[in-house]
């Protein structure tokens, strides 16, 4: 029997590939300066000491990373690569993503476990950059979620007060600290959002990332927190509720730091246009729906997992792609996540009664 071996296709084009993964690199060092230095002018308990731990963190999760793909290289041979800088490139960039996806409080044994499993059973065992079915960050954060639950914990964050306005407490939010990061934060890297923004739009335009994945997610992200904020706090001529709803769950948590730096992971996201769009709007239907049903507060990270899991068969679904597909899949797309928002409303007020109305009024305007 005869086997046949081909690079996986994000590596057949490696000076495309390291354009994006050093622009990716610096953007990751930007936004983890940026964090530590609001997280030490902040107004939370122990500014500087919180600052301080998120920035041995970072420099802990670049380093532990780093080493293991060393010892990796080295017992193949291939320790030649880290002779330039950008072979350190992709270990850094993981590094810090595991550290930015956890909160300042961590236990260091906790971030190396994180790093261990994310490098090595996340990426290494696949083949390394490129080979890989999960985003290796992502796999590490959640093992570590998993297994240290408790000492993850943070208390007093804004999507965990906004649980608490839909059951009834009245929270009020300073807008001006959620747009500067001035909060109790769930990770370090859950930050500014204005800081994100500017990263976001940088990364389109030198196109690391792909509006056609992180648009859809976060305009995905904004239909649906609508929808859900109009059910549980409209009040006629008082539109308030539903604004912070809304802003809550855009601009807090971890919904623009994976617009930015998650979703559209080149290795582990569809290829298609059309495949990139029901990528999309999955990731960000499983993200909201975590957090306003499940116990946990953020689904983001669960939500790219799945999408990741789901993507090999949205590959194959589309064959062909061209202007019919395109418009079918926006239209089912659009109409999906209108029901949701509203179905999402309705069970959070457990009133499973007009989400069928709702299910049963969409079925009846496609017919």
């Amino acid at each position: 029997m005869n086997f046949k071996t081909k690079k996986a296709p994000i590596v057949n084009n490696s000076q495309r590939s390291f354009k994006k993964s050093i622009t990716l690199h610096f953007s990751l060092i930007a936004i983890s300066i940026a964090a530590v230095v609001l997280k030490a002018v902040s107004d939370i308990s122990n500014p500087v000491d919180v600052a301080f731990k998120a920035f041995v963190m970072l420099v802990v999760g670049a380093l532990v990373s780093v080493i293991i793909e060393v010892f990796y290289a080295i017992s193949e041979n291939k320790v030649s690569k880290f002779e330039e800088y950008k072979g350190y490139v992709e270990p850094i960039n993981t590094g810090l993503l595991i550290a930015l996806l956890l909160p300042a409080t961590t236990p260091i044994y906790v971030l190396v476990l994180a790093v261990i499993v994310g490098v090595y059973i996340g990426k290494i065992v696949f083949g390394g950059y490129g080979y890989y079915i999960f985003n290796p960050a992502l796999v590490g954060v959640l093992f570590s979620q998993i297994s240290f639950a408790t000492v993850l914990t943070v208390s007093g964050t804004p999507l965990q007060l906004l649980k608490q306005t839909i059951e009834g407490q009245t929270i009020i939010f300073n807008l001006k600290d959620l747009f500067v990061g001035n909060y109790e934060a769930i990770a370090i890297g859950s930050t500014s959002v204005i800081i994100l923004g500017i990263i976001f739009i940088y990364l389109l335009v030198t196109k690391v990332i792909d509006f056609r994945i992180s648009g859809t997610f976060l305009i995905t992200v904004f239909i649906l927190t609508l929808g859900i904020g109009y059910v549980n706090f409209y009040v006629a001529g008082d539109l308030s509720g539903i604004y912070n709803y809304v802003l809550v769950n855009m601009i807090t948590g971890l919904t623009m730091f994976g617009a930015v730096f998650l979703i559209s992971e080149s290795v582990s996201s569809p290829t298609s246009r059309e495949t990139k769009i029901v990528y999309a709007v999955a990731v960000a239907v499983l993200t909201v729906a975590v957090r306003v049903l499940g116990k946990e507060v953020e689904g983001v990270v669960f939500a790219v997992l799945f999408g990741n899991m789901i993507t090999p068969f949205l590959n194959r679904t589309v064959k062909r792609s061209d202007k019919k597909t395109l418009i079918k899949t926006l239209v089912l797309s659009f109409v999906f996540v209108i029901f949701m928002a509203f179905a999402l409303g309705f069970i959070v007020q457990n009133n499973a009664s007009d989400a069928y109305a709702v299910v049963g009024g969409l079925f009846l305007w496609n017919i």
